[in-house]
This record gives C-alpha cells, sequence and structure tokens, in this order.
C-alpha cells in the first residue's frame, strides 16, 4: 500500500487538496450569493479564495519536487493559469445560471424538487440547494471545479511546477 502511494504521492495529494480547495470555493462562493444574490460576485470572491489556497497547498505539500524559482513569478504563472478557468466559471455562470437558468431549472427537472423535505431541508444542504435556483447553480458549480481540477494539475505540472531537470 505503502509503494502505491509513493507511486503516486502528487496526484493523491493533488487530489486531496483539490477537493479542499473545492471545498473552499463552495463555502466562500454561497457564503457571497446568500448575502449578496449576486451569482457573478460570488463567482469572483470564490475564486479568488480558492486560487489563493491553491497555490499554498500546491508549493508547500504536493509540487515538492518543482524546480526553485521565484516565488513571485510561480504565484504569476499560477495566477494566469488559473484566469482561464475562473473565465470559464464566469461564462458558465453567465450563461447557465444568469441567462439560461430558468432553462436549466425545467431542463434538470429541479422546478419539481420539494424543496422542504429531506435532505433538502438540511441546514447544511438548505444553504447549497434548498432552491431550484440554488441547486442549478451547485449544479454547474461542481462541474465546473470537477474541470477545474483537471485543467489546473496540467497547466500547475507543465508550467508552473515543472520538475528539477536531472
Amino acid at each position: 500500500m505503502k509503494n502505491i502511494y509513493d507511486k503516486n504521492k502528487e496526484i493523491i495529494l493533488y487530489i486531496f487538496f483539490g477537493i479542499l480547495t473545492t471545498v473552499v470555493y463552495f463555502i466562500a462562493r454561497f457564503m457571497v450569493v446568500n448575502i449578496s444574490q449576486n451569482a457573478l460576485l460570488a463567482v469572483v470572491a470564490a475564486q479568488s479564495a480558492a486560487i489563493l489556497f491553491a497555490f499554498i497547498t500546491n508549493k508547500i505539500w504536493v509540487f515538492t519536487q518543482a524546480e526553485r524559482s521565484p516565488l513571485i513569478i510561480q504565484f504569476l504563472k499560477f495566477v494566469a493559469g488559473r484566469l482561464f478557468v475562473f473565465f470559464l466559471d464566469l461564462f458558465v455562470t453567465w450563461l447557465c445560471i444568469e441567462k439560461f437558468g430558468n432553462f436549466f431549472i425545467r431542463f434538470f427537472l429541479l422546478d419539481r424538487l420539494n424543496y422542504r423535505s429531506a435532505p433538502l431541508d438540511w441546514p447544511l444542504v438548505k444553504n447549497f440547494a434548498g432552491s431550484a435556483l440554488l441547486a442549478n447553480t451547485f449544479i454547474w458549480s461542481l462541474l465546473i471545479q470537477i474541470a477545474a481540477i483537471i485543467l489546473n494539475y496540467i497547466f500547475s505540472k507543465v508550467f508552473v511546477f515543472k520538475n528539477k531537470k536531472p
């Protein structure tokens, strides 16, 4: 078992911290959307929090075999890579929540769910999917975060935290 971990340590840690980054993202996004009722502002806040958290965890724990380069250079490369996902998130949010949200709510049959019954009325779930609008936001947020984990790993591995040359 230890051998499997040692061989795949970087990917395992990346997935672990990617999941934690997603948790940071969701908490920030839904806190802001519940306070402001503004989906686009929520994306900006959530992406900012997630980018900062991900850089710190990737730098310290995930890409330990990376070439040493100035911290500011790595951070700027990291942010540049994350901007693609950031703009993708903004576009999907605008398209699938702001512009055509009602279409997707009907398409996913979210308007037919009973949001007053378990588990949709549980306090934790209610803040993320306690209405058709929140459920639609959650679905698209989750899909974007799955894409973000994959795309950001590739970008980080290839451009930001390249392995030392042997």
